[in-house]
């Protein structure tokens, strides 16, 4: 473990492509689909892209990215964490769609969406390989 949360927080503060609001009791940052929140009783980072109408804490492993990379390494690692869990809901929603109904528009749609995912994972790639290297 190379950071602790506290460290993560001013990492966060600095970071240019983030977008950082006051809070009545704290403070936020957001960045690649990942909002940390620093309250002074505790701090949380939460995932955007999961959890449908609410934002849902990252899980055990998704906060070992930030305690061992960092926040810039972390948000990036968690956005492709992301990528790939739509691809694979795509994926079985195209698999039921051509065993079901067969509607070609659905499918083409699907396919579209899948395209853009597959896109903005190899974004995140790359961001991910320019900040390691």
């Amino acid at each position: 473990m190379k950071y602790n949360l506290k460290e993560i927080v001013d990492q966060a503060l600095e970071d240019s492509t983030a977008v950082t609001s006051i809070l009545p009791k704290g403070l936020s940052v957001m960045g690649s689909g990942v909002k940390l929140q620093s309250f002074p009783s505790k701090i949380e980072i939460l995932n955007c892209s999961k959890g449908g109408h609410y934002y849902q804490e990252i899980e055990e492993e998704e906060y070992s990215y930030f305690l061992e990379n960092g926040w810039r390494k972390g948000k990036i690692q968690v956005a492709i964490n992301n990528c790939k869990h739509k691809l694979e809901l795509i994926e079985r929603r195209m698999k039921v769609e051509m065993n079901t109904r067969k509607n070609d528009k659905h499918i083409q749609n699907l396919k579209t969406r899948r395209e853009n995912l597959i896109k903005k994972y190899a974004d995140h790639k790359v961001k991910l390989n320019q900040i390691t290297n």
